[in-house]
């Protein structure tokens, strides 16, 4: 049955929808819970090779929230992660370095939102800066340098999360 209706016409993912699975993303599944769970696995156990941005994407926004900075350190010195030229991963790796005070990373980070003026990198790193530091002095201070370059929508967009 095809129902057109549920298809069409109906909030969210229709009942005879295929179920989708991913070959790649369940290998970087089965990394990640071993980097996560095993003592002794460590990021140079990780097999990357060949790996596509949407499998560090993927890696990196499964990483538990409560990572430790030890293991940030090890996949940093593992793959180089804090010095990326992929923005989509380096974004995803920032906001998560914020969020959990991993300070190697934050020079890059500052460096990343004077040079990159997209709005979609901009927002999450922004987000993360002010949950960091509701004073908002640590997002103020990069802000002031990077406004000039950035697109007069990201600046409406920042300035109103800023208070500015």
């Amino acid at each position: 049955e095809l129902k057109i209706n549920e298809w069409v016409y109906e909030a969210g993912i229709p009942s005879n929808a295929q179920a989708v699975t991913s070959g790649l993303f369940n290998q970087v599944d089965q990394q990640l819970e071993q980097f996560i769970h095993a003592e002794d696995f460590y990021a140079s156990n990780i097999d990357t090779t060949n790996w596509t941005t949407h499998q560090w994407l993927y890696f990196l926004r499964n990483l538990p929230s409560e990572i430790s900075l030890e293991k940030m350190g090890d996949l940093d010195k593992t793959f180089g992660i804090t010095a990326t030229g992929n923005s989509e991963v380096a974004c995803e790796w920032f906001t998560l370095s914020i969020a959990q005070g991993y300070e190697p990373a934050y020079a890059n980070m500052e460096k990343f939102l004077i040079k990159v003026g997209r709005r979609k990198f901009l927002l999450p790193l922004y987000r993360a800066l002010i949950d960091a530091d509701p004073t908002l002095e640590w997002a103020n201070r990069i802000y002031d340098q990077a406004r000039p370059n950035y697109h007069a929508v990201s600046t409406n967009t920042l300035d109103g999360m800023l208070n500015r």
